[in-house]
């Protein structure tokens, strides 16, 4: 038995692309994780109408990313992403779908690109947000050393408000070797609002205890 699993909740453990399939198998989590956790998203860069969402069981090692429907649209990639969490031995049976991306348009309009490995997100076009998608998002990470520039992430686009406020950083940065550098959301993108000043100044908080 793996060092600091004594005390965990034991949940199923798979990833699969083709449904869930792999409930069989299961873990039992280390002490610090009280929940077990399934997720279903969609993925897609560079290619749309993605058929076969990724599913996964797992320990949740992370409680921001439970109960949560995200969607982000930036450049060419798009993410649609559900989860679930439980909180009993091998609870996270359950089956859930991606939510699907509405097309209804939702009069936002927002500056769009995304890169991966660089804090630079060239080639912006403009996109028209739909559905909950109604908040423009501009996201940077930056990596903690050098060796880590890979993992790097920059986008703007459309996303759902909760992607703005947990999302992003949940999804973006965790099990990486990048922090945050900006996050800026904002309804309006033409005028700045309060809730996208308040994440530019903590963004810049976080920049300087990262640095410090």
């Amino acid at each position: 038995m793996a060092p600091g699993a004594a005390d965990g909740i034991f949940c199923l453990n798979c990833t699969s692309s083709q449904g869930y399939n792999c409930s069989t198998t299961h873990q039992q989590c280390t002490s610090a994780v009280n929940s077990c956790i399934t997720i279903a998203r969609n993925e897609d860069t560079g290619h749309l109408g993605i058929q076969n969402p990724t599913y996964e069981k797992k320990c949740n090692t992370d409680d921001r990313l439970c109960n949560q429907v995200y969607g982000l649209v930036a450049g060419d990639f798009s993410l649609r992403w559900n989860s679930s969490c439980c909180r009993l031995d091998r609870c996270n049976d359950e089956d859930i779908k991606v939510q699907k991306a509405s097309p209804v348009l939702n009069g936002v309009r927002c500056s769009s690109c995304f890169a991966q490995g660089t804090d630079v997100c060239l080639n912006t076009t403009q996109v028209n947000c739909t559905g909950q998608l109604d908040q423009c998002i501009h996201f940077v990470t930056i990596a903690k050393e050098e060796k880590y520039k890979d993992q790097q992430v920059t986008f703007k686009g459309c996303a759902t408000k909760n992607m703005c406020s947990i999302g992003a950083p949940a999804l973006f940065t965790t099990g990486r070797q990048v922090y945050v550098k900006t996050i800026m959301c904002s309804g309006a993108p033409e005028v700045p609002s309060q809730h996208r000043l308040a994440l530019s100044a903590l963004a810049g908080l976080f920049f300087l205890v990262y640095q410090s």
